[in-house]
């Protein structure tokens, strides 16, 4: 029996969410956000307001075009930038104010074109100017340039200073990228507050986890999991907020004690959704895992609801894969 199948007939039968949106108002089409208000086309972000077409955006207000950017106001087509008011067209900034076309500055105001600053005013091209020939050169380059061409004056002036060969702040013990207030946390990228974990992205306050990926808040003891919330102790699992011993489950919530489950709420010693005892429950589970691990069924997911040509791959693909019919 192939118990992989068994778990693609419960999950076909099962309804679906079209989109996972927790106390958002006025923010119909977001996705695997919270707490949005009069927000579009987010995609895992929070606490956010009149923000529109982001990705990991948090604690902003009026931004569009925006990922990876934090407490954030009226910005435009930005990338892993903090505290920034005003900001355009930039990445890795921090603390900055009415700047364009910037890279790695930080502390800065009025700055346009710029990379590597700490603390500077009034910069063109890495330049210093006067406060009357910034505003008026600024005036003429974007009267007389384009977009395109004004990020390549950025990416001239990018090429003659030395950049960071990491982000992060304030950790121990680590290696990745774009690491944050974290202790012994093994090849992550945009991870803040981890600690004892390996192989995460996209996540915030974990220990003692995995290969996770878009997973938040205070959740422990996990391995493979994605785009989760308040878990404890679960593997193989998608989509699953506020539960604990979980194994092979998608969409499930306030649950614990779940094997090969999917769309539940308040469940508990489920398995493939059927309701079991609490003793029957264990048994059967060991049973269903030791069998799995013979057939080499354990630990596999289930292949995507989700069409290829819908799917991210295809931004980085200029054609499918062989493998992909």
């Amino acid at each position: 029996m192939s118990y992989l199948k068994k778990m693609e007939e419960v999950r076909l039968a099962a309804p679906k969410m079209a989109l996972v949106a927790v106390n958002c108002e006025n923010s119909p089409y977001v996705s695997y956000c919270g707490n949005l208000k009069n927000c579009h086309l987010l995609c895992g972000s929070e606490f956010d307001q009149d923000c529109y077409y982001g990705f990991w955006l948090y604690d902003s207000e009026d931004c569009t075009d925006c990922d990876y950017c934090q407490k954030c106001r009226l910005c435009y087509d930005c990338v892993d930038c903090i505290d920034c008011y005003n900001v355009n067209h930039s990445q890795d900034c921090v603390n900055c104010t009415d700047c364009d076309y910037c890279f790695d500055c930080a502390g800065c105001k009025n700055c346009f074109g710029c990379t590597g600053l700490r603390r500077k005013q009034y910069m063109i091209g890495n330049k210093q100017y006067s406060k009357e020939e910034y505003f008026e050169k600024v005036k003429q380059l974007k009267n007389t340039l384009s977009t395109e061409e004004m990020k390549e004056m950025l990416e001239d002036v990018k090429k003659k200073v030395p950049h960071l060969y990491v982000h992060q702040l304030n950790n121990e013990n680590f290696t990745g990228d774009y690491v944050y207030n974290s202790r012994n946390a093994l090849r992550c990228f945009d991870v803040k507050e981890l600690e004892d974990c390996m192989y995460c992205n996209n996540a915030v306050s974990l220990k003692d986890c995995m290969d996770m990926s878009n997973s938040y808040y205070n959740s422990e003891l996990n391995y493979e999991v994605m785009a989760e919330m308040n878990l404890t102790n679960c593997n193989f699992c998608v989509t699953c907020f506020d539960n604990h011993d979980l194994d092979h489950c998608e969409l499930v919530y306030n649950s614990h004690d779940c094997f090969g489950c999917f769309s539940l709420n308040h469940a508990e010693y489920r398995i493939f959704n059927e309701q079991y005892a609490k003793d029957e429950y264990s048994k059967k589970v060991a049973q269903i895992k030791e069998e799995m691990l013979k057939s080499g069924e354990y630990m596999q997911f289930l292949p995507s609801t989700y069409p290829f040509e819908d799917s991210n791959a295809t931004m980085e693909l200029s054609e499918k894969p062989a493998f992909i019919k």
